[in-house]
């Protein structure tokens, strides 16, 4: 049996899900990682079961110079590195795996589409959520046409403690400038989903989004351990002990950060479909986590993914469907998984390009892109197609 050879760029949080699945797999070896953080690197061969006797790099310039040889790539590097790490793997013909967001500026996402198309490379965006088995299921209901045309999206991202915790204080992500915005780091997921839906692209959009509720409090410290509210779900050891030493925690209140916290986004869609988006963080219990209802011409489709359950209602026959969906223990409802080993049908079959490629990519961060430049202007954006399908905000 052939074993395919795949190199990491990046080797944070995001990588174990690729790792872990490789690590199991006979047709997997992961011959190098680059990843100038040695802190990381530790917890990357601990975390993942891969053999510690595999090659460290400070840089992927290295990496590329001592492997010719190389079937696959994953890159997880912070959003804003994606554009440096991921072109001379594409230049090299390397077929990637490239977390999301693909970009967190228009010209990134150009230039990254730019090498593709002039190396016939191939890319995997790291859409996970068309992995997951509920919203598979979604999708061939929906393209099985279980509702008819579909006309509205109704969605939302209600985000946890957890989650919440790592946008507002990891050292990145909390910094529109390197994350891309909350709902870039957060909801490109959610926002692709949309268009995967639909079956269309995006026309225009407006947004509203602000930071409601993690805001400079004067009568709080800085650091967690200084604090009086000892119960504060951000205080939790539970909650943080993989973020920060409890010692280190930085008040979520008082923390130095840019990101909004909130935030909505209407959608319309060439074929007339029309969305309405939510992301909150500091959420929990019954409902929390991402909820989906699509109304058709023939009937609705409800469901909420962290339950796994899928409600179908037909108009003519007064009948709702129920639909169970099973998740296999991996992250993101069973999604992980799944999508890692999208890569291995990359490197195993030369003409396959998964549907999350570069394209969707770049669509749903011009959607982010033109969201948050809505919601501070003030106004819609429209979005203008050029012929090689680059998109201008008017």
């Amino acid at each position: 049996m052939k074993k395919y050879k795949v190199v990491f760029v990046g080797c944070g949080a995001r990588s174990l899900s690729y790792a872990k699945p490789y690590s199991k797999s006979p047709e997997i070896e992961v011959v190098a990682v680059a990843d100038p953080e040695h802190s990381s690197r530790k917890g990357f061969i601990a975390a993942s079961g891969l053999s510690e006797s595999i090659p460290f790099y400070d840089n992927l310039s290295d990496l590329l110079k001592d492997n010719k040889d190389i079937d696959g790539a994953v890159v997880c590097t912070p959003n804003y590195l994606h554009r440096e790490s991921a072109i001379p793997l594409i230049e090299r013909g390397i077929p990637l795996a490239l977390e999301k967001p693909m970009c967190t500026t228009m010209e990134d996402g150009e230039a990254i589409l730019d090498a593709e198309h002039a190396n016939k490379g191939r890319l995997l965006i790291g859409f996970v959520l068309r992995s997951t088995p509920f919203y598979r299921k979604v999708h061939e209901l929906i393209s099985g046409n279980a509702v008819g045309r579909v006309v509205a999206i109704e969605a939302d991202e209600l985000a946890g403690f957890g989650e919440t915790s790592t946008i507002s204080r990891r050292p990145w992500r909390r910094y529109s400038k390197f994350s891309g915005g909350a709902l870039m780091e957060k909801s490109s997921h959610d926002l692709d989903l949309m268009t995967w839906f639909t079956g269309s692209r995006p026309v225009s959009l407006n947004s509203f989004g602000d930071s409601l509720v993690f805001n400079p409090n004067p009568l709080l410290p800085e650091k967690c351990k200084d604090c009086e509210l000892t119960d504060c779900a951000y205080r939790s050891k539970a909650a943080e002990s993989n973020i920060f030493p409890p010692d280190d925690l930085e008040c979520i209140y008082n923390v130095k950060k840019d990101v909004i916290d909130n935030q909505c986004v209407n959608i319309r869609y060439a074929n007339g479909t029309i969305v309405s988006f939510i992301m909150c963080f500091n959420t929990t219990g019954e409902k929390a986590g991402r909820n989906l209802h699509i109304i058709g011409q023939r009937g609705r489709l409800w469901g909420n993914h962290e339950e796994g359950t899928i409600f179908v209602f037909d108009n003519a026959a007064g009948k709702t469907t129920k639909y169970e969906t099973k998740v296999d223990g991996t992250g993101h409802g069973g999604g992980d998984a799944n999508h890692a080993f999208e890569l291995l049908k990359m490197m195993k079959d030369t003409t396959y390009n998964p549907d999350q490629g570069s394209y969707a990519g770049y669509l749903s961060s011009a959607m982010c892109i033109a969201a948050d430049t809505s919601s501070a202007e003030g106004r819609r954006i429209n979005f203008r197609y050029g012929a090689n399908g680059y998109i201008t905000f008017a």
